[in-house]
C-alpha cells in the first residue's frame, strides 16, 4: 500500500451511498480518532471510526472519484491468409 492509492467504502451503508466516494490512503499508520476513516480488511476497504480506536490501522481521507473507462487496442500482428 503507498500514499494516495484508492479503496472502495466498506461502511454498514450501501456502497452506493457514498457513490462516488472511496478512501484515498494519507501514507498515516496510527489510531484512528472518531470520525476518521481508516483502512482495513483482507480486501481492502475504507471504514469510519465509531469512536477514538485503539488499534493502528492505516489512516484514510474520504475522496470524490470520477470513474471513466478507457480502452487501449494494441496490435499483435498482421493477419496472413493462406
Amino acid at each position: 500500500m503507498k500514499k494516495g492509492d484508492l479503496f472502495p467504502v466498506h461502511e454498514g451503508r450501501s456502497i452506493e451511498s457514498y457513490s462516488p466516494h472511496m478512501v484515498q490512503y494519507t501514507g498515516e499508520k496510527r489510531c484512528p480518532k472518531k470520525g476518521e476513516w481508516y483502512l482495513s480488511g483482507a480486501i481492502v476497504g475504507g471504514f469510519k471510526a465509531p469512536n477514538d480506536l485503539s488499534t493502528v490501522y492505516h489512516i484514510g481521507k474520504l475522496v470524490n472519484v470520477k470513474h471513466e473507462h478507457t480502452h487501449t487496442i494494441t496490435v499483435l500482428g498482421e493477419v496472413v491468409k493462406k
